[in-house]
């Protein structure tokens, strides 16, 4: 019976009754390990002590003879190997979500591990088999269309996996708040680690893009650090405050330019911190002051409508914020993209680009054409997966089991589902190429797997 409890439990890990269950709260579990015949691993056997295990339990002798039959050999050394490898598995899984709980959580799934544990020492051996007999059939017809209830929401996440590499940048005193530094001839970024602008110098003005008010004023104290000239133009790259929240700082007679989009939208905010465009276009816009140029270009809602292309050619430098975060996944739900089918399209859009340099806006570092191809390569994948999930996920078949007097409840629990089953391919083969992809891979999935039904 004590092998049985704890054949058991891996069973109950895996289709999530216990996602906190450890081996320290199971007395009949430690009592099993602490006996003389206890399983241990050599090699590829188990040893019961000195001696090679002939039987489970002394009141249950089992032969090896006795697991032969006509269609091969019943290995259960090489079982209980596999059980032991599922147990290790899901022991890891559920103190990565019993360290996500908060106290109240934990303490409350504490006390229900505790009921359950009792009831299960309670049964005799007959009751052991029936409940793995009937959970392990409901577990099939629950993996049947992806359902993983022992999963967590990212949103409900406390901890995140290491970070790759390829996802640091340079380092930032943060007693000065800020980095400036030169890309190419004139031309600057500006961070604060989770934000980035850029600046121009021309030999007449300064030519500014994006004002983050994370940054704030430290974006003046930077332009001062590298040049005297004065602030002359004022670029939108679009209308979203936490990019351009504090535009009123530059001079009142700078020329603000943006899309023709954004200008509309800025008018109806009617924000002070985000003065009237005094310049706008539809297609393209080309800006020369002194000895420098930059190319403005809109090719559709990419992330909001009005976000624009900021290219400058002497310098190989492309400009453009919300879409591509060079060693990151991008920011939950696409980066709030409000088209996914242009958001998509937007990495082949950069790459037509000749630059050597991206500035996404976002983050740590700043890009190369190779982390818009990386990123691009990511959502391909995550368009698959999802596209996979919509086929093979049914929406009646999910109706049936739960019932449809609540249709939202059902719709929830399809689109989870499928969002599931996309994130849990997607995630083991990209956590260590792009930094948060644990985090918001599921958004993507999401958003994606959604887009795909309705767009």
């Amino acid at each position: 019976m004590k092998l049985v409890f704890l054949a058991l439990i891996p069973l109950i890990l895996s289709i999530g009754i216990t996602p906190v269950l450890s081996f320290d709260f199971i007395p009949e579990a430690d009592a099993l390990k602490s006996k003389g015949n206890s399983l241990t691993e050599t090699g590829s056997k188990k040893v019961c002590g000195d001696k090679l295990c002939s039987k489970m339990d002394s009141k249950h002798p089992m032969k090896h003879s006795d697991m032969e039959m006509h269609s091969g050999s019943m290995d259960i050394h090489a079982m209980m190997d596999r059980m032991d490898k599922m147990h290790e598995k899901h022991q890891q899984h559920m103190m990565q979500s019993w360290n996500s709980m908060t106290v109240d959580e934990q303490s409350q799934m504490y006390h229900k591990m505790q009921k359950m544990i009792e009831k299960m020492e309670s049964m005799d051996m007959d009751e052991h088999m029936k409940m793995m007999s009937s959970m392990g059939e409901k577990h099939g017809e629950k993996k049947s269309h992806g359902t993983h209830m022992s999963s967590i929401h990212p949103e409900k996440m406390r901890t995140s996996a290491p970070l790759p590499e390829t996802s640091m940048g340079p380092q930032i005193d943060y007693s000065k708040g800020y980095l400036v530094e030169e890309i190419k001839d004139g031309l600057y970024w500006v961070t604060d680690g989770a934000y980035q602008a850029m600046f121009l110098t021309t030999g007449q003005g300064v030519i500014v893009v994006d004002a983050p008010p994370s940054i704030g004023e430290n974006y003046l104290k930077a332009i001062a650090e590298v040049t005297d000239e004065p602030i002359t133009h004022v670029i939108y790259s679009h209308t979203h405050n936490d990019h351009v929240g504090d535009m009123s700082m530059f001079p009142d007679d700078a020329v603000y330019i943006a899309h023709q989009e954004a200008a509309d939208t800025l008018e109806k905010r009617n924000d002070p911190n985000r003065p009237i465009p005094t310049i706008t276009f539809e297609d393209k816009y080309t800006l020369e002051v002194g000895n420098q140029k930059l190319e403005l270009a809109y090719y559709g809602p990419m992330h909001e409508p009005g976000n624009i292309f900021i290219y400058a050619p002497n310098q190989k430098v492309l400009m453009l914020v919300d879409v591509i975060f060079p060693g990151w996944t991008p920011f939950k739900d696409l980066a709030m993209a409000q088209d996914v089918p242009e958001f998509l399209a937007a990495h082949d859009k950069v790459l037509e680009y000749d630059f050597d340099t991206y500035i996404g806006g976002h983050l740590t570092r700043l890009g190369t054409p190779e982390d818009v191809q990386i990123q691009k390569e990511y959502f391909q994948d995550i368009q698959t997966s999802a596209a996979k999930a919509n086929q093979e996920i049914s929406f009646m078949t999910i109706g049936q089991e739960v019932g449809f007097e609540n249709l939202w409840l059902v719709f929830q629990i399809y689109a989870d589902t499928i969002t599931q089953q996309c994130t849990d391919e997607i995630v083991p083969k990209w956590i260590d190429k792009l930094g948060g992809v644990d985090l918001f891979t599921y958004d993507h999935c999401w958003k994606i797997s959604e887009g795909q039904r309705i767009d």
